[in-house]
């Protein structure tokens, strides 16, 4: 890898779209990314190649939802601070209480607008940056 990233993120969708989308937007930000299509390659991603600054999940997943993948990560004590931001078409007060109970720190509503997305992402990262 010839660029320099300051952060690293992991975006979890079944949607190429979305994934590709995103990581094009983490990319302007100069944050790299990992990308799955389910939770179980999501839990493989943890697993394997340990911290992200920034984890986001839609909630339709094959699989293990977004709600417990959200959960399993908050649980982990390596990763309960780490930042879950729910990405998703669901829009219901219902499902924004499900997240949050599930330990997402944001829930945003696809379709999300740069701006929104951008003063999310920025936020979190420098929240993270006074983190070693």
């Amino acid at each position: 890898m010839t660029e320099a990233y300051l952060h690293r993120a992991l975006i979890v969708d079944d949607s190429q779209a979305v994934r590709t989308s995103v990581q094009l937007e983490l990319k302007k930000l100069d944050v790299s990314s990992d990308c799955a299509e389910s939770g179980e390659q999501a839990l493989a991603f943890l697993n394997g190649n340990g911290q992200y600054d920034i984890i986001f999940l839609d909630v339709v997943l094959p699989g293990v939802d977004g709600y417990n993948l959200c959960k399993t990560i908050k649980k982990d004590k390596r990763r309960k601070y780490t930042p879950v931001v729910m990405l998703t078409g669901k829009s219901s007060p219902f499902d924004r209480v499900r997240g949050k109970l599930s330990g997402c720190d944001t829930y945003l509503t696809k379709p999300v607008s740069r701006g929104d997305f951008q003063d999310v992402v920025q936020k979190y990262l420098s929240q993270a940056k006074g983190v070693v």
